[in-house]
Protein backbone atom coordinates (compact mmCIF):
# COMPACT_ATOMS: atom_id res chain seq x y z
CA UNK A 1 0.00 0.00 0.00
CA UNK A 2 1.57 3.17 -1.38
CA UNK A 3 1.40 6.35 1.19
CA UNK A 4 0.03 9.47 1.38
CA UNK A 5 2.22 12.60 -0.46
CA UNK A 6 2.91 15.00 2.38
CA UNK A 7 0.65 17.70 3.09
CA UNK A 8 3.13 20.69 2.35
CA UNK A 9 4.36 18.80 -1.28
CA UNK A 10 0.19 19.15 -2.16
CA UNK A 11 -0.12 22.72 -1.22
CA UNK A 12 3.07 23.67 -3.56
CA UNK A 13 1.86 22.11 -6.76
CA UNK A 14 -1.82 23.62 -5.86
CA UNK A 15 0.06 27.19 -5.41
CA UNK A 16 2.58 26.21 -8.65
CA UNK A 17 -1.21 25.43 -10.57
CA UNK A 18 -2.69 29.16 -9.39
CA UNK A 19 0.85 30.94 -10.33
CA UNK A 20 1.55 29.57 -13.84
CA UNK A 21 -2.36 29.98 -14.58
CA UNK A 22 -2.38 33.87 -14.03
CA UNK A 23 0.61 34.36 -15.69
CA UNK A 24 -0.88 32.78 -18.65
CA UNK A 25 -3.85 35.10 -18.54
CA UNK A 26 -2.36 38.62 -18.01
CA UNK A 27 -3.40 41.11 -20.11
CA UNK A 28 -6.32 38.98 -21.35
CA UNK A 29 -9.40 41.06 -22.07
CA UNK A 30 -12.52 40.19 -19.47
CA UNK A 31 -15.45 37.79 -21.46
CA UNK A 32 -18.51 39.65 -23.39
CA UNK A 33 -20.71 38.52 -21.28
CA UNK A 34 -19.00 39.89 -18.38
CA UNK A 35 -18.03 43.47 -19.32
CA UNK A 36 -19.39 45.88 -17.01
CA UNK A 37 -22.03 48.10 -18.34
CA UNK A 38 -20.86 51.97 -19.35
CA UNK A 39 -22.15 54.78 -16.95
CA UNK A 40 -24.56 57.34 -18.20
CA UNK A 41 -22.17 59.28 -19.14
CA UNK A 42 -19.95 57.44 -20.85
CA UNK A 43 -23.24 56.93 -23.45
CA UNK A 44 -22.99 58.91 -26.50
CA UNK A 45 -26.23 60.24 -27.96
CA UNK A 46 -26.44 60.82 -31.88
CA UNK A 47 -24.22 63.74 -33.13
CA UNK A 48 -22.18 63.14 -30.27
CA UNK A 49 -18.35 62.72 -29.86
CA UNK A 50 -16.34 60.63 -27.23
CA UNK A 51 -15.61 64.19 -25.54
CA UNK A 52 -19.09 65.20 -26.00
CA UNK A 53 -18.46 67.39 -28.10
CA UNK A 54 -21.26 68.20 -31.19
CA UNK A 55 -21.01 66.84 -34.01
CA UNK A 56 -19.73 69.36 -36.95
CA UNK A 57 -19.09 69.34 -40.47
CA UNK A 58 -17.59 71.40 -43.36
CA UNK A 59 -20.50 73.82 -45.44
CA UNK A 60 -19.15 75.27 -48.73
CA UNK A 61 -20.59 78.79 -49.14
CA UNK A 62 -20.22 82.24 -50.67
CA UNK A 63 -17.19 83.42 -48.40
CA UNK A 64 -15.69 79.65 -48.81
CA UNK A 65 -15.99 76.53 -46.43
CA UNK A 66 -16.88 76.89 -42.65
CA UNK A 67 -16.87 73.91 -39.93
CA UNK A 68 -20.04 74.13 -38.77
CA UNK A 69 -22.88 72.28 -36.06
CA UNK A 70 -24.21 69.23 -37.85
CA UNK A 71 -27.53 70.18 -35.57
CA UNK A 72 -26.90 74.24 -34.82
CA UNK A 73 -28.95 74.64 -31.36
CA UNK A 74 -27.87 78.63 -30.95
CA UNK A 75 -28.36 80.39 -34.10
CA UNK A 76 -28.04 83.88 -34.91
CA UNK A 77 -29.48 85.25 -37.79
CA UNK A 78 -28.13 88.55 -40.04
CA UNK A 79 -31.23 87.75 -42.43
CA UNK A 80 -33.18 84.32 -43.16
CA UNK A 81 -34.64 84.51 -39.85
CA UNK A 82 -38.18 84.04 -41.85
CA UNK A 83 -36.43 80.78 -43.62
CA UNK A 84 -35.60 79.63 -40.00
CA UNK A 85 -38.87 80.41 -37.96
CA UNK A 86 -40.52 77.95 -40.82
CA UNK A 87 -38.72 75.03 -40.13
CA UNK A 88 -39.68 75.50 -36.78
CA UNK A 89 -36.25 76.77 -35.25
CA UNK A 90 -35.90 80.13 -33.30
CA UNK A 91 -33.01 81.80 -33.61
CA UNK A 92 -31.04 83.07 -30.12
CA UNK A 93 -30.81 86.34 -31.75
CA UNK A 94 -31.85 88.15 -35.38
CA UNK A 95 -31.40 91.83 -36.86
CA UNK A 96 -33.72 94.31 -35.83
CA UNK A 97 -34.93 94.64 -39.33
CA UNK A 98 -37.25 91.22 -38.79
CA UNK A 99 -39.40 92.48 -35.65
CA UNK A 100 -40.96 95.01 -38.11
CA UNK A 101 -42.64 92.55 -39.87
CA UNK A 102 -46.36 91.91 -39.18
CA UNK A 103 -46.30 88.57 -40.46
CA UNK A 104 -43.61 87.19 -38.55
CA UNK A 105 -45.33 88.86 -35.03
CA UNK A 106 -46.04 85.72 -33.11
CA UNK A 107 -43.36 83.77 -34.21
CA UNK A 108 -40.65 86.71 -33.40
CA UNK A 109 -41.30 86.84 -29.98
CA UNK A 110 -38.78 85.59 -27.56
CA UNK A 111 -35.94 86.72 -30.19
CA UNK A 112 -33.00 89.19 -28.68
CA UNK A 113 -32.35 91.76 -31.22
CA UNK A 114 -28.79 91.96 -32.36
CA UNK A 115 -29.02 95.39 -33.81
CA UNK A 116 -29.06 96.58 -37.75
CA UNK A 117 -27.15 95.12 -40.27
CA UNK A 118 -26.68 98.65 -41.90
CA UNK A 119 -26.38 100.89 -39.35
CA UNK A 120 -24.24 98.80 -36.85
CA UNK A 121 -24.73 95.24 -35.37
CA UNK A 122 -24.61 95.00 -31.43
CA UNK A 123 -21.32 92.66 -31.70
CA UNK A 124 -21.14 92.62 -27.95
CA UNK A 125 -24.93 91.07 -27.51
CA UNK A 126 -24.15 88.49 -30.09
CA UNK A 127 -20.76 87.16 -27.89
CA UNK A 128 -23.37 87.50 -24.85
CA UNK A 129 -25.84 85.17 -26.92
CA UNK A 130 -22.76 82.37 -27.40
CA UNK A 131 -24.40 81.34 -30.69
CA UNK A 132 -23.00 77.92 -32.33
CA UNK A 133 -23.58 79.33 -35.34
CA UNK A 134 -24.02 82.46 -37.56
CA UNK A 135 -25.81 83.32 -40.85
CA UNK A 136 -25.29 86.71 -42.68
CA UNK A 137 -25.90 88.41 -46.13
CA UNK A 138 -23.65 91.25 -45.27
CA UNK A 139 -19.88 90.96 -46.19
CA UNK A 140 -18.99 94.08 -44.32
CA UNK A 141 -19.06 92.39 -41.27
CA UNK A 142 -18.56 89.03 -42.37
CA UNK A 143 -15.13 88.71 -40.92
CA UNK A 144 -16.05 89.97 -37.11
CA UNK A 145 -18.95 87.44 -36.91
CA UNK A 146 -16.89 84.46 -38.07
CA UNK A 147 -14.31 85.22 -35.04
CA UNK A 148 -16.97 84.69 -32.58
CA UNK A 149 -18.42 81.39 -34.06
CA UNK A 150 -19.00 79.95 -37.14
CA UNK A 151 -20.54 81.86 -40.16
CA UNK A 152 -22.12 81.39 -43.34
CA UNK A 153 -22.77 83.78 -46.03
CA UNK A 154 -25.46 83.85 -48.05
CA UNK A 155 -26.30 86.47 -50.45
CA UNK A 156 -29.92 87.85 -50.69
CA UNK A 157 -32.45 87.32 -53.18
CA UNK A 158 -30.23 84.73 -54.56
CA UNK A 159 -32.54 81.78 -53.16
CA UNK A 160 -36.54 82.23 -53.72
CA UNK A 161 -38.58 81.01 -51.04
CA UNK A 162 -38.77 77.33 -51.45
CA UNK A 163 -35.07 77.07 -52.34
CA UNK A 164 -34.64 78.67 -48.92
CA UNK A 165 -36.17 76.44 -46.98
CA UNK A 166 -34.14 73.67 -49.30
CA UNK A 167 -30.85 75.07 -47.82
CA UNK A 168 -31.57 75.75 -44.16
CA UNK A 169 -33.24 72.36 -44.18
CA UNK A 170 -29.75 71.07 -44.73
CA UNK A 171 -28.17 73.78 -42.84
CA UNK A 172 -30.24 73.01 -39.68
CA UNK A 173 -30.09 68.97 -40.26
CA UNK A 174 -34.46 69.90 -40.48
CA UNK A 175 -34.63 68.01 -43.94
CA UNK A 176 -38.34 66.32 -42.87
CA UNK A 177 -39.35 69.24 -42.12
CA UNK A 178 -38.12 71.22 -45.15
CA UNK A 179 -40.04 68.66 -47.21
CA UNK A 180 -42.95 68.73 -45.52
CA UNK A 181 -42.88 72.68 -45.68
CA UNK A 182 -42.88 72.49 -49.46
CA UNK A 183 -45.97 69.99 -49.31
CA UNK A 184 -47.63 72.49 -47.91
CA UNK A 185 -46.84 75.26 -49.70
CA UNK A 186 -47.93 73.91 -52.85
CA UNK A 187 -51.13 73.43 -51.89
CA UNK A 188 -51.51 76.54 -51.10
CA UNK A 189 -50.32 78.04 -53.84
CA UNK A 190 -52.99 75.92 -55.80
CA UNK A 191 -55.56 76.95 -53.45
CA UNK A 192 -55.32 80.82 -53.47
CA UNK A 193 -54.87 80.34 -57.43
CA UNK A 194 -58.83 78.72 -57.48
CA UNK A 195 -59.23 81.90 -55.62
CA UNK A 196 -57.51 84.47 -57.86
CA UNK A 197 -58.89 83.32 -60.72
CA UNK A 198 -62.38 84.25 -60.32
CA UNK A 199 -61.41 87.29 -59.87
CA UNK A 200 -58.57 88.47 -61.62
CA UNK A 201 -59.19 87.05 -65.65
CA UNK A 202 -56.14 85.85 -67.66
CA UNK A 203 -55.74 88.74 -70.09
CA UNK A 204 -55.84 91.18 -66.71
CA UNK A 205 -52.08 92.63 -66.25
CA UNK A 206 -51.23 93.65 -62.63
CA UNK A 207 -48.67 96.24 -62.09
CA UNK A 208 -46.58 96.90 -58.59
CA UNK A 209 -46.20 100.62 -58.13
CA UNK A 210 -43.62 101.60 -55.08
CA UNK A 211 -43.93 105.62 -53.89
CA UNK A 212 -41.08 106.79 -51.53
CA UNK A 213 -40.11 110.33 -50.44
CA UNK A 214 -37.83 111.09 -53.55
CA UNK A 215 -38.81 108.90 -56.35
CA UNK A 216 -40.92 105.83 -57.32
CA UNK A 217 -40.41 102.31 -58.60
CA UNK A 218 -41.91 99.46 -60.37
CA UNK A 219 -41.26 96.04 -58.94
CA UNK A 220 -40.73 92.76 -60.43
CA UNK A 221 -40.33 89.67 -58.48
CA UNK A 222 -38.23 90.09 -56.28
CA UNK A 223 -39.82 91.49 -53.30
CA UNK A 224 -42.67 93.59 -52.69
CA UNK A 225 -44.75 91.15 -53.05
CA UNK A 226 -43.87 90.31 -56.62
CA UNK A 227 -42.86 86.50 -56.28
CA UNK A 228 -46.41 85.77 -54.66
CA UNK A 229 -48.01 87.81 -57.63
CA UNK A 230 -46.24 86.79 -60.53
CA UNK A 231 -44.25 83.71 -59.66
CA UNK A 232 -46.71 82.03 -57.41
CA UNK A 233 -49.93 83.15 -59.12
CA UNK A 234 -49.28 83.32 -62.52
CA UNK A 235 -50.66 87.14 -63.01
CA UNK A 236 -49.64 88.66 -66.28
CA UNK A 237 -47.31 91.78 -66.01
CA UNK A 238 -47.73 94.68 -68.58
CA UNK A 239 -45.36 94.50 -71.61
CA UNK A 240 -42.47 97.14 -70.28
CA UNK A 241 -42.45 95.25 -67.18
CA UNK A 242 -42.03 92.20 -68.16
CA UNK A 243 -39.54 93.23 -70.73
CA UNK A 244 -37.30 96.02 -68.97
CA UNK A 245 -38.14 94.60 -65.46
CA UNK A 246 -38.65 90.69 -65.33
CA UNK A 247 -36.77 89.39 -68.04
CA UNK A 248 -33.85 91.32 -66.99
CA UNK A 249 -34.17 89.91 -63.57
CA UNK A 250 -34.32 93.56 -61.80
CA UNK A 251 -36.04 93.85 -58.55
CA UNK A 252 -37.13 96.68 -58.69
CA UNK A 253 -37.10 99.66 -61.56
CA UNK A 254 -36.73 103.44 -60.76
CA UNK A 255 -38.68 105.26 -62.74
CA UNK A 256 -39.61 108.84 -63.53
CA UNK A 257 -43.70 110.06 -62.58
CA UNK A 258 -43.97 110.98 -66.37
CA UNK A 259 -43.18 107.28 -67.54
CA UNK A 260 -45.61 105.92 -64.96
CA UNK A 261 -48.44 104.99 -68.00
CA UNK A 262 -45.45 103.31 -69.73
CA UNK A 263 -45.43 100.78 -67.14
CA UNK A 264 -48.22 100.83 -65.04
CA UNK A 265 -50.85 101.06 -67.54
CA UNK A 266 -52.17 97.63 -65.66
CA UNK A 267 -55.79 96.27 -65.31
CA UNK A 268 -55.33 96.68 -61.18
CA UNK A 269 -51.92 98.38 -59.31
CA UNK A 270 -50.74 96.86 -56.06
CA UNK A 271 -49.46 100.25 -54.51
CA UNK A 272 -46.74 100.34 -51.64
CA UNK A 273 -45.86 103.96 -49.86
CA UNK A 274 -42.82 104.07 -47.73
CA UNK A 275 -44.16 106.55 -45.35
CA UNK A 276 -41.10 107.80 -43.79
CA UNK A 277 -39.65 111.21 -44.72
CA UNK A 278 -42.27 112.52 -46.56
CA UNK A 279 -43.69 109.73 -48.45
CA UNK A 280 -47.31 109.83 -47.83
CA UNK A 281 -47.34 113.14 -48.77
CA UNK A 282 -45.70 112.46 -51.56
CA UNK A 283 -47.83 109.52 -52.34
CA UNK A 284 -50.65 111.88 -51.90
CA UNK A 285 -49.67 114.44 -54.38
CA UNK A 286 -48.91 111.83 -57.35
CA UNK A 287 -52.60 109.96 -56.99
CA UNK A 288 -53.99 113.39 -57.19
CA UNK A 289 -52.07 114.00 -60.44
CA UNK A 290 -53.13 113.95 -64.62
CA UNK A 291 -51.00 111.37 -65.03
CA UNK A 292 -51.95 108.95 -61.98
CA UNK A 293 -55.82 109.66 -62.42
CA UNK A 294 -55.75 108.62 -65.83
CA UNK A 295 -53.97 105.25 -65.59
CA UNK A 296 -56.55 101.97 -66.47
CA UNK A 297 -56.22 100.90 -62.85
CA UNK A 298 -57.46 104.60 -61.45
CA UNK A 299 -60.22 104.80 -63.49
CA UNK A 300 -61.50 101.08 -62.75
CA UNK A 301 -60.83 101.59 -59.00
CA UNK A 302 -58.88 98.68 -59.10
CA UNK A 303 -55.68 100.45 -57.00
CA UNK A 304 -55.01 97.94 -54.27
CA UNK A 305 -52.89 99.12 -51.25
CA UNK A 306 -50.02 97.34 -49.96
CA UNK A 307 -48.63 97.77 -46.90
CA UNK A 308 -45.00 98.23 -46.81
CA UNK A 309 -43.74 95.91 -44.20
CA UNK A 310 -46.33 93.38 -44.67
CA UNK A 311 -45.40 92.82 -48.65
CA UNK A 312 -41.52 94.00 -48.59
CA UNK A 313 -40.04 90.85 -47.33
CA UNK A 314 -40.17 87.59 -49.08
CA UNK A 315 -39.03 85.21 -46.66
CA UNK A 316 -40.90 81.64 -46.78
CA UNK A 317 -42.79 81.95 -43.55
CA UNK A 318 -43.86 85.62 -45.08
CA UNK A 319 -44.65 84.29 -48.38
CA UNK A 320 -46.68 81.14 -47.24
CA UNK A 321 -48.92 83.94 -45.03
CA UNK A 322 -48.61 86.53 -48.16
CA UNK A 323 -50.93 84.16 -50.20
CA UNK A 324 -53.41 84.50 -48.20
CA UNK A 325 -53.34 88.12 -47.72
CA UNK A 326 -53.49 88.68 -51.00
CA UNK A 327 -56.36 86.39 -51.86
CA UNK A 328 -58.11 88.72 -48.98
CA UNK A 329 -57.40 92.05 -50.60
CA UNK A 330 -58.38 90.65 -53.78
CA UNK A 331 -61.78 89.78 -52.44
CA UNK A 332 -61.98 93.29 -51.11
CA UNK A 333 -61.37 94.67 -53.76
CA UNK A 334 -63.66 92.71 -56.08
CA UNK A 335 -66.86 93.60 -53.72
CA UNK A 336 -66.16 97.54 -53.56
Amino acid sequence: MKQSKPFWVMMMAFLLTVVLSACANNGAQPPAAQSPSPSPSAVRSPGETESKTPATREFQHGKGVSTIPVKPQRVVAIQYTGAMLALGVKPVGADNEWAAYPLLKQEWEGIEHVGDPWTGLNLEKIIELNPDLIVTHVEDTYEQLSKIAPTIWIPWLKYDPPQQIALFGDILGKQAEAQEWQRQFQAKIEQTKEKVKSIIREDETVAIVNIRPQNQFIYGNKAMGGYVIYDLLGLKPPENVQKDVLAKGLGQLEISQEVLPQYANSDYIFLSVLEKGGGTERAKEIKESAIWKGLPAAIGNRVIDLDWNTYFTTDPLSTMKQLDAFAELLRKSASK
